[in-house]
């Protein structure tokens, strides 16, 4: 239980510094943060393995959340301002569930993938049809 109570803290971590919605590099070095973050806080709470599943958590979800707020930035222009906002008040929520009812997270990992994977293949196939023409 302590492992989960870890993960979610390192989601809710990464989740929050995805708000940013950046790109390219910068999108590496918040990925890399958000694992140093989660790692420490996984750390205090529990041990070194809290902190490795802490710090896997926090990277994967601010993989997750940066592409998507970096998407919806790209098209609603300075609007995914209320999207971070958004994001933000999960993250809250997540940790709330990572403390209270940790056995809950799973639920919430599993939907993160989810995104991350439906994301990821509905970018394929937008871009299929440009490969093709090579």
């Amino acid at each position: 239980m302590d492992l989960l109570k870890d993960l979610g803290v390192g989601i809710a971590i990464g989740m929050l510094a995805g708000t940013t919605g950046t790109t390219g590099s910068a999108r590496g070095r918040m990925v890399l943060l958000a694992a140093i973050v989660g790692f420490v806080a996984g750390l205090l709470l529990d041990s070194v393995v809290g902190g490795i599943v802490a710090a896997v958590g926090g990277g994967g979800a601010c993989l997750v959340i940066s592409d998507l707020v970096f998407g919806a930035s790209r098209r609603q222009g300075s609007g995914a301002g209320a999207l971070g906002f958004i994001v933000a008040l999960a993250a809250l929520v997540v940790l709330a569930i990572a403390l209270l009812v940790p056995i809950a997270i799973i639920v919430v990992a599993i939907a993160l993938i989810w995104l991350g994977i439906s994301r990821r293949r509905r970018a394929q196939r937008k871009h299929a049809g440009l490969r093709v023409l090579r």
